[in-house]
């Protein structure tokens, strides 16, 4: 009997671990949905109406760093698949693995945040406030986040180390991290992102009742600021629902480090933590194109704009090719 449960615990265990090894390989679909999405949108932003709009900028800048996390994260999940993963030998790459990618992902929040204060700067009535929108303030903000987060989690490659062929976090350092990671990756931002955004549509109400009750008022919002504000409140409902599974999985698994678990219950919080840690947490990163086109007409107007031109143009060698060659 021991033996046949000894069998059945070590079935389970094979096979969750192949569950989720097919689980990464289906990684490239996010990746090619992330890169089509962020480079379209990174054109779209780049266009002359909004290439020196505050939002754009920093949606444009978001969009650039959701390029690098895709093709970074998901690159290095990919090779591991079939191949021994080098942070398991190797304590450089242990040590700087996570923290590149951390430094990534919270160069995207801080971009999607700033915009988000940046909406509400505009929408603002107070002189001081939107001037905060100005293109030198934008590019000085631009420039000075990346620099921010490759300071901020300085801590992070000085306390992994490799044991038993694992790259791991040492031990004192396992619980006061989990608790950074859950208040720096999964509170902090969505909080900041939703009272702005919240503070944006109470300005927009204040603005729609001067009007409606003939207050002069020093501020107009265009139809195209409309749209920016339609397309960050769905960015935030999307960072509310998602952004917080990757860091409470990992609390988790920092409060139960020192349990003796099973290897059945090792190999479900495996799985659950890679779905946590890959698919949902880079959800952010592929999903901005596709509620921006849903929810911006404007977008969806200069999506095609865009497309038609290149489509054109591509048309346009084709035959001028063929005519050459003839």
């Amino acid at each position: 009997m021991a033996t046949n449960g000894t069998l059945t615990a070590s079935s389970t265990v094979l096979y969750l671990t192949m569950v989720q090894k097919q689980v990464i390989r289906t990684l490239p679909i996010l990746l090619v949905s992330g890169l089509v999405g962020n480079i379209s949108s990174c054109l779209i932003f780049h266009e002359r109406e909004l290439r020196y709009n505050a939002v754009s900028r920093l949606l444009k800048s978001a969009c650039i760093f959701n390029i690098i996390v895709l093709c970074y994260a998901i690159g290095i999940n990919l090779y591991n698949v079939d191949h021994v993963s080098a942070d398991t030998y190797s304590l450089i790459f242990c040590k700087l693995r996570l923290y590149i990618r951390h430094i990534l992902l919270m160069i995207v929040r801080t971009y999607v945040t700033l915009a988000c204060a940046a909406s509400f700067a505009l929408s603002s009535t107070k002189v001081n406030l939107r001037a905060l929108c100005r293109p030198k303030y934008i590019q000085l903000a631009i420039i000075s986040v990346p620099f921010v987060w490759i300071l901020v989690p300085i801590h992070m490659p000085f306390l992994k180390t490799i044991r038993n062929n694992v790259c791991i976090d040492i031990d004192p350092y396992v619980v006061p991290f989990a608790v950074y990671f859950f208040l720096i990756v999964g509170v902090f931002p969505i909080i900041v992102m939703t009272i702005f955004t919240l503070l944006t549509i109470h300005n927009l109400h204040l603005l729609h009742n001067r009007v409606q009750a003939t207050i002069i008022t020093p501020v107009r919002i265009k139809k195209r600021d409309r749209q920016f504000i339609r397309m960050l409140v769905s960015l935030v409902i999307m960072y509310l629902i998602t952004n917080l599974y990757f860091p409470t999985n990992a609390l988790y698994q920092a409060l139960t480090y020192w349990q003796k678990k099973s290897p059945e219950r090792v190999a479900i919080d495996s799985l659950i933590f890679s779905i946590t840690s890959n698919h949902i947490l880079y959800i952010n990163n592929v999903s901005p194109f596709y509620l921006f086109f849903y929810s911006s007409l404007t977008f969806r107007k200069m999506f095609q704009r865009i497309l038609h031109r290149y489509v054109d143009t591509t048309v346009s060698l084709i035959r001028k090719f063929f005519q050459r060659t003839g």
